[in-house]
């Protein structure tokens, strides 16, 4: 894609805007530093902004760092400190918009699978069977007569959602991951 298709701002322009501002050629090398320098801040921004959007979301650095043809070093140096600036600190409070992607992914397939069997709650056993712990299977409820679009979680599960947030706030994460996930169902069954 073409930047001029996105904002319509062109050499030409710019040029121009600064012609009609000004006929001395010399009072125009200030205004075009102060654009040149807007220019820059507000591409700064923009950076700025879509990687803290695509970190809010679970993209890695690893990623990011490839997508804008740099090391991951690199990438976090540059831009990790304005990708947290944008993030609240994590909150159970802000629900699942605050799972990385593998994280929402694991909970909608946990979810997918209870609707599909008609099982009346989500429970940590049907969480845990999403994330790869085939052992769970024996725990899992019984299929119910009625089916329902919205299968909601049980009060363990629930427990187990708080306790990923807990998890990834004590391993100072911005994001719930599928492995804060794993280890608060491995505290559920510790207290099973």
């Amino acid at each position: 894609m073409e930047p001029t298709e996105l904002t319509g701002v062109t050499l030409d322009r710019l040029v121009a805007a600064l012609e009609a501002a000004h006929h001395d050629v010399r009072d125009r090398i200030p205004d075009a530093m102060l654009v040149a320098e807007h220019l820059d801040r507000v591409g700064d921004e923009l950076i700025e902004h879509v990687v803290s959007t695509a970190r809010a979301q679970g993209v890695s650095w690893s990623e990011i760092g490839t997508r804008m043809g740099v090391s991951k070093q690199a990438a976090q140096q540059r831009l990790a400190k304005a990708s947290r600036a944008e993030l609240e600190p994590l909150d159970p409070k802000q629900g699942f918009t605050r799972f990385s992607i593998e994280g929402r992914n694991l909970l909608m397939a946990a979810h997918e699978q209870a609707r599909t069997r008609r099982e009346p709650f989500v429970t940590p056993a049907r969480i845990a069977v999403a994330a790869g712990v085939h052992a769970a299977e024996a725990q899992l409820p019984e299929p119910s007569d009625r089916s329902q679009d919205l299968v909601p979680y049980d009060e363990a599960a629930q427990r187990v959602l708080a306790r990923a947030f807990d998890v990834a706030i004590a391993a100072g994460a911005d994001m719930v991951e599928v492995a804060h996930v794993v280890e608060a169902l491995e505290g559920e069954t510790r207290r099973a």
